[in-house]
């Protein structure tokens, strides 16, 4: 079989296995260890405060990495970049687990936070190499690579589960994973292409590109190829016409601050449900704990769910109408949660909201990737914005909850919600320039 009867190349299809196997993969990392956070506090007979610390040590290292993961992927690829990184954290994770287990608590924080500066640069790979693919593939994949992330995370939490009833401790369950993250990581790398993308495999290969629905319009990412040019040199700033070519710089393009923004709107409802939902459902329903666990997964089944169907979802109704929908979702989801005294209500509300929340970050970083020539930046840019709301999100809420109780706590997100109603027209699908002719 040389191509599907849709004619896609059969690497572009080897390559959304490959990224779709590295994002469940990282999932499954990351979520091993926060499935293991209560036992990791127990051993050292850490305090709340302490064992934030150690979060905000993580979540430090992971805002550098993303501030600096720009400049990392353009002068390494995505493809070299994920390979470095994956190794990196495959190591940092499981030693920074033993120096905690052993009570070497600063070396510990210190691995922490550097396997934070890996995760997140790996991250922003991923994602790149992930906008390519679905452009490769001529439809919209993104939502399916971070609804493989989801389905990492939950599975993590189920074999944290185990490994806990199984007395096993946290630097030998943490090593097992990440063997197994390493090892899948550098298999599915080997699918994934060097360097220049589909669009200059050939003028065939442009043409077919050209016919994408035009909801796919992330990518080819083009990485550089001469080391000794500076990445921030290659492109004129689209935001400053007439003025002669200077370096692209994201921070300067409201295009990619405003798809920021949404993209962290969009999080900070997916992170205040992590973080706060079953806490406020005990506190403000009267839930048993395994109650309030168990709305908390439905969330994120609900989240998932919506993710795969994006495939199908996408190409009908485009990025505009899913957004809006979204946050349309998020806001009855919310209110709902707030508002309605009943246990039925509070399961109904938790499952909109994870369904709104479902293509805030992924069509942001297919949004942030429209234009190759500019796409590793933008997609490090939306991804550094989106992530202050995993930093600041927790803060606010709780601030809030203090004040007014954690139910009542969640109406900002109401207030996100409509922005992202508002201002969701600005992630359009942008029209394509046309392919060169073959000579």
């Amino acid at each position: 079989m040389h191509t599907r009867a849709s004619g896609q190349p059969r690497f572009a299809t080897r390559w959304t296995y490959g990224v779709l196997a590295i994002f469940a993969l990282l999932g499954t990392g990351l979520g091993s260890w926060l499935s293991r956070l209560p036992a990791v506090r127990d051993h050292l007979g850490a305090s709340t405060f302490e064992m934030s610390l150690i979060g905000l040590t993580l979540a430090t290292g992971s805002v550098i990495g993303l501030v600096l993961s720009g400049r990392t992927v353009s002068l390494l690829g995505a493809r070299r970049s994920l390979a470095i990184f994956i190794v990196t954290q495959s190591v940092l994770m499981p030693l920074a687990a033993t120096l905690f287990w052993v009570g070497a608590v600063i070396p510990g924080a210190i691995a922490i936070a550097l396997f934070g500066f890996s995760f997140a640069t790996a991250d922003v790979a991923m994602n790149v190499s992930g906008a390519g693919a679905e452009r490769a593939l001529r439809k919209p994949r993104m939502s399916l690579f971070h609804a493989g992330y989801s389905l990492g995370s939950v599975t993590s939490m189920g074999l944290g589960a185990l490994a806990e009833s199984a007395g096993m401790s946290v630097p030998v369950h943490l090593g097992i994973v990440y063997f197994v993250v390493i090892v899948g990581g550098l298999i599915a790398l080997r699918v994934l292409p060097h360097g220049v993308e589909l669009d200059h495999a050939s003028p065939a290969a442009e043409a077919e590109a050209a016919k994408a629905h035009p909801s796919v319009h992330t990518g080819p990412i083009e990485i550089i190829k001469a080391p000794a040019a500076d990445p921030e040199s290659q492109h004129a700033d689209p935001s400053a016409p007439g003025k002669g070519k200077r370096a692209y710089n994201p921070w300067r393009d409201p295009r990619i601050i405003m798809i920021g923004l949404i993209t962290m709107s969009m999080s900070l409802a997916e992170g205040t449900a992590s973080d706060w939902l079953p806490l406020a459902l005990a506190d403000g329903r009267g839930f048993a704990n395994d109650t309030a666990a168990l709305t908390l997964a439905i969330f994120f089944v609900s989240m998932t769910l919506v993710r795969i169907a994006g495939s199908w979802l996408l190409p009908r109704f485009g990025r505009v109408t899913v957004l809006r929908a979204g946050a349309v979702l998020v806001a009855v989801g919310v209110g709902i949660t707030i508002l309605v005294p009943s246990p039925a209500a509070s399961v109904i509300g938790a499952a909109l909201w994870g369904m709104g929340c479902a293509f805030g970050f992924p069509v942001g970083i297919s949004a942030a990737a429209d234009d190759p020539k500019t796409a590793v930046r933008g997609v490090a840019a939306v991804s550094a914005i989106a992530y202050t709301a995993f930093l600041l999100g927790p803060m606010l809420i709780g601030f809030l909850g203090e004040q007014l109780g954690l139910l009542p706590a969640f109406w900002p997100l109401v207030i996100f919600a409509a922005f992202v109603l508002v201002v969701a027209g600005v992630a359009r699908e942008r029209p394509q320039e046309p392919s060169t002719p073959a000579r």
